[in-house]
């Protein structure tokens, strides 16, 4: 079966990757505290949903009012999205803290808890894909992998999430339809080592966040990707967040 190469929207990440992404794709964005390296997992959503495609966003470590500010400061209106029928939320946090909203883009279920986790998600998404997302193409985000770690428990959640990518893989085998690109956005300084070595296993695309002595500019690193065009560079990118924009450079 013939795999797509799709673009995140952004020409220099494409050839940082190597090309684009696979679709039916893992990416893994890490980052340290201060970092707003998270930003460009955004930023891809907010450009492939402008092709066509439909956001969800998985949230694990906010209640949606302080999720929509942080959201709002790199200019991603979630309440927008979600109204115009663009994107879905579904509300882990919200699940296992007893907490429902009216909004139709909201799913929740606050009966989940960590024991009955992973069929619970499965049947909100499955509603996310039957009501929302039709004939689309899914992109998620996790917001986030740390987050749900600690929700969960990093032994308990390292197991899930391996069911998880089974399902995925038999949903590849027998489901006909759009193949996802799924987003992961990992605090580093809020984990394991251990969980951080997992994740990157799961995840074909690897890109990692460090500081510089510039307090306005950060380095990307793309660290992995599975296509025969991508070159590791020494120096990586320039990554700069500015008046709520994502800019990405090549070093002088």
């Amino acid at each position: 079966m013939r795999v797509e190469i799709l673009s995140t929207g952004i020409p220099l990440l494409d050839e940082a990757l190597g090309g684009g992404l696979l679709e039916d794709s893992n990416l893994l964005i890490i980052y340290r505290t201060y970092s707003r390296g998270w930003a460009l997992g955004f930023e891809i959503m907010r450009r492939r949903m402008a092709m066509g495609d439909f956001g969800v966003i998985l949230d694990s470590v906010l209640p949606i009012t302080p999720l929509k500010m942080e959201l709002g400061a790199i200019n991603f209106d979630v309440e927008k999205l979600g109204e115009e029928g663009k994107l879905a939320v579904i509300d882990i946090f919200s699940s296992f803290h007893g907490l429902k909203y009216r909004e139709g883009y909201i799913y929740t279920d606050p009966t989940m808890d960590a024991t009955t986790f992973l069929p619970k998600y499965n049947s909100l998404y499955k509603r996310v894909l039957r009501e929302k997302i039709g004939s689309k193409r899914p992109i998620g985000i996790d917001v986030t992998v740390d987050g749900m770690a600690f929700l969960l428990g990093e032994k308990n959640f390292i197991k899930v999430f391996q069911r998880l990518m089974a399902l995925k893989e038999r949903a590849r085998v027998y489901e006909v339809r759009k193949r996802p690109l799924n987003i992961f956005l990992l605090n580093k300084n809020r984990t394991s080592d251990e969980l951080v070595s997992w994740m990157t296993l799961y995840s074909q695309y690897v890109i990692e966040f460090e500081p510089t002595a510039n307090p306005v500019e950060e380095r990307l690193f793309v660290r992995g990707s599975p296509l025969p065009d991508f070159v590791p560079t020494e120096k990586g990118y320039v990554f700069r967040f500015v008046g709520g924009k994502v800019e990405i450079k090549k070093p002088k």
